[in-house]
């Protein structure tokens, strides 16, 4: 064999036809009014699928952090008698320690030697001095004779629920 027959032939080339050069074909510009269908669309990442599955439980999570608890806490009638006594304004009349000012003293059982029934000591702090307004009150066997008159100028407290009242009776009766 001889080195001519051992290369491989070339094959001659193939004439380039003359002309133009064919024209870029440009994609279609799809008008807003063409159907979604037509238009190819891209898929949805998969890290966004666990997100869209995960966003209502966690809507409905968010909304129930907010409103009512269903638990009440249980206050001392003693503790809730202090706060009603505080946040009503008594102890600016009667004082903070109930050594009395401008309404007559409550420390030391006064309240208890006056009013001997607790629920006369409640009927009087829910309906106020007005109904009573020149008239003596208390009890008339108290040591020294019943408190009055009355001038009309304790405020009732019908606002009050009866668990306020009873809770601010027995502060006055038992702490001050």
């Amino acid at each position: 064999m001889t080195e001519a027959s051992a290369s491989p032939a070339v094959a001659p080339s193939a004439p380039v036809p003359a002309g133009p050069p064919p024209a870029p074909v440009e994609e279609p510009v799809h008008p807003s009014y063409i159907a979604a269908e037509a238009v190819a669309r891209t898929r949805v990442p998969m890290w966004v699928m666990p997100v869209l599955v995960l966003l209502p439980f966690w809507g409905f999570l968010y909304l129930g952090a907010f409103g009512e608890r269903g638990h009440e806490e249980v206050l001392d009638p003693l503790v809730l008698g202090q706060q009603v006594y505080r946040a009503q304004g008594c102890s600016s009349c009667h004082g903070a320690t109930g050594e009395g000012g401008v309404g007559p003293p409550l420390a030391g059982g006064e309240s208890a030697i006056t009013f001997p029934e607790e629920a006369d000591h409640e009927e009087w702090v829910k309906s106020g001095s007005g109904p009573f307004k020149g008239q003596p009150y208390g009890d008339p066997d108290r040591e020294g004779g019943q408190r009055g008159p009355a001038q009309g100028i304790m405020p009732g407290y019908p606002s009050l629920s009866d668990e306020e009242i009873k809770a601010v009776v027995a502060y006055e009766r038992e702490k001050l």
